[in-house]
C-alpha cells in the first residue's frame, strides 16, 4: 500500500490546526492508480475535522513510473526553505522510491529527478509520455471549462441554448469527463453537485448529436440484450448506423457469429432487392468477418499474456508482491484463467499445484479489496455475511460508513438483481438495506 505520513495542517477557512494523512510517493510500480490520481489532481486532499472544509494540500511528492523510466518532483515554491533544504526534501524521497526497488531496478534516472514547481506543467511531462500533444491538452482543457459552464448555467433554458451552440465540441472524450467527473462526486458524497451533472448529462443525450448517437446505440445493444439471438443480431447489424455501433454490437454478440449466422447473411445477400443493396450487405459480411478475427485475435493475446502473468506470480519469491507490482494486468481474463487452473488442480488431486493456486487467489483478491473504497469494502463483506448477527455486526464496526446515499446504492443494487433474477443476491441486499435504515434510525436518535 502506499505509505502516508502525519501532516500538520492550518485550515485556510478557520484557521484551525489538525493532522492530516499525506503521501510523498506516488509510484506505479507499486500502486498503478497512482497516475490517474496524479492527474487528476486529488493528491493529498485533506478535509478540515473543525470546519469541513477540503482542499488540496500542496505539499511536495515524487512520482515515478519505472515502466517509461520517470522520476518527477512537484516542488512548489509555497513548500519554503532554500535550496539546499529543497534538495534534501528531493534526496530523501529519491531515498525512499530506491529502498523498495530491488537492486537490479535502481537505475540512473532516479538519481536525477526532473522537478516541477507546479503541478500543471508535472502532468503535462506525465502525458507527453503518453502521447499527448500541447494541441490535445489545449482542446481537453476547452471541453473542461464548457463542461464547467454548463454545469454553472443558471437555468436549462441557458443550458440547453450552450449545447446547440457547442454541439461540435461534444464528442465521445467530452461524455469520458463528464462521467468521471460525475464518478469522483458521487464518490465524495457530494449529491448537490452529482444532481447537477446527472442534469447535463440528460440535456446532452436528449439535445447533442453525439448524445442522440449514444442513445441510439444503447437502444440497438438494449434489443440484443432483451432477444440475444442470430436473427436478432443480424437485422441490427443490418440496422445500425455507424461502424463502431456495429462493433460493440460484434463484441456482444460474438458467440452467435457462428456458420448459421453467416448463411443467414448470405440468403439477405442473395435476395437483396438491388444491387446497390447487394453490394451494401457483401461489404457488411466482410466487415463482420475483419471485426471478428480482430476481436479473437486480441482475445487470444490477452488470454496469453494473463496466462504468463499468472506463470510469473506463481514461480516468483513472493507471489504477493509481484501481484502487487503488476495489479494494473489483473483483469477478468487472468481472473478466468486462474479459476480455470484451480478447478484442473482441483480434478486431478493435484495438492501441491492446489495450494500454490489458492495462494495467488487470496493474494489477489486481497489486494484489489485494498483498492476498493472503503464503502464498497464494507458490501462485499455485508454481501458475504453468513447471518444477520455479522451484517449487525459489520455495521456496528463501520457505523461511519453507513449513509442515506450508501443504502440508496444498495436498494439499487437490489433492483437490479432482483431484475436480472438473481433472487439470492436480491434477498441479502434486502437485509442489509434493512439493517442499514435501523443503524441511521439509531443515529438520528442518538
Amino acid at each position: 500500500m502506499p505509505q502516508q505520513r502525519l501532516a500538520r495542517v492550518t485550515c485556510p477557512a478557520c484557521n484551525q490546526p489538525f493532522q492530516a494523512p499525506v503521501q510523498q510517493v506516488f509510484d506505479t510500480g507499486q500502486d498503478p492508480s497512482a497516475k490517474q490520481r496524479v492527474l487528476n489532481g486529488v493528491t493529498n486532499v485533506a478535509r478540515c475535522p473543525h470546519c469541513g472544509t477540503r482542499g488540496a494540500l500542496n505539499m511536495p511528492f515524487l512520482y515515478h513510473d519505472p515502466e517509461k523510466e520517470l522520476a518527477l518532483v512537484y516542488m512548489p515554491m509555497e513548500a519554503g526553505g532554500d535550496r539546499e533544504q529543497r534538495e534534501q526534501v528531493i534526496g530523501r524521497l529519491t531515498r525512499e522510491v530506491m529502498d523498495q526497488l530491488p537492486s537490479e531496478e535502481r537505475k540512473a534516472y532516479l538519481l536525477q529527478p526532473e522537478v516541477f514547481l507546479t503541478l500543471d506543467n508535472l502532468t503535462k511531462r506525465i502525458l507527453k509520455e503518453e502521447g499527448v500533444t500541447e494541441e490535445m491538452l489545449e482542446q481537453q482543457q476547452e471541453k473542461a471549462e464548457l463542461l464547467q459552464r454548463m454545469i454553472e448555467a443558471a437555468s436549462d433554458e441557458a443550458l440547453e441554448a450552450m449545447i446547440k451552440e457547442n454541439d461540435d465540441k461534444i464528442d465521445e472524450v467530452f461524455f469520458y469527463m463528464l462521467t468521471h467527473n460525475l464518478e469522483l462526486v458521487q464518490g465524495a458524497g457530494q449529491e448537490a453537485a452529482a444532481q447537477r451533472l446527472r442534469n447535463v448529462r440528460e440535456k446532452l443525450l436528449d439535445l447533442s448529436s453525439e448524445g442522440r448517437a449514444i442513445e441510439a446505440r444503447n437502444e440497438l445493444l438494449n434489443a440484443l440484450r432483451e432477444e440475444p439471438n442470430r436473427d436478432k443480431l443480424l437485422e441490427l447489424l443490418i440496422e445500425a448506423p455507424d461502424r463502431e455501433t456495429r462493433e460493440l454490437l460484434i463484441a456482444s454478440g460474438r458467440p452467435m457469429l457462428d456458420y448459421l449466422f453467416f448463411q443467414n447473411l448470405t440468403s439477405e445477400i442473395e435476395a437483396a432487392a438491388d444491387e446497390e443493396e447487394r453490394e451494401r450487405l457483401t461489404d457488411l459480411r466482410r466487415e463482420i468477418l475483419d471485426t471478428r478475427d480482430q476481436l479473437d485475435e486480441e482475445a487470444q493475446a490477452l488470454y496469453e499474456s494473463r496466462a504468463a502473468l499468472l506463470r510469473d506470480i506463481l514461480t516468483a519469491d513472493d507471489p504477493k508482491e509481484m501481484a502487487r507490482r503488476r495489479i494494473n494486468e489483473i483483469d477478468e481474463a487472468f481472473l478466468n484463467i486462474l479459476g480455470a487452473n484451480l478447478q484442473e488442480a482441483h480434478r486431478q488431486e493435484d495438492e501441491e499445484a492446489l495450494e500454490a493456486l489458492r495462494e495467488v487467489w487470496n493474494a489477489v483478491t486481497g489486494l484489489m479489496e485494498e483498492a476498493m473504497p472503503p464503502e464498497l469494502r464494507l458490501i462485499n463483506r455485508l454481501m458475504a455475511a453468513e447471518d444477520e448477527e455479522e451484517i449487525e455486526r459489520l455495521l456496528r464496526e463501520s457505523r461511519n460508513l453507513v449513509t442515506q446515499r450508501m443504502v440508496q446504492f444498495v436498494e439499487e443494487t437490489e433492483a437490479e438483481a432482483r431484475e436480472e433474477g438473481d433472487l439470492e443476491t436480491a434477498e441479502q441486499m434486502a437485509l442489509v438495506s434493512e439493517k442499514m435504515s435501523q443503524v441511521l434510525a439509531e443515529d438520528m436518535l442518538a
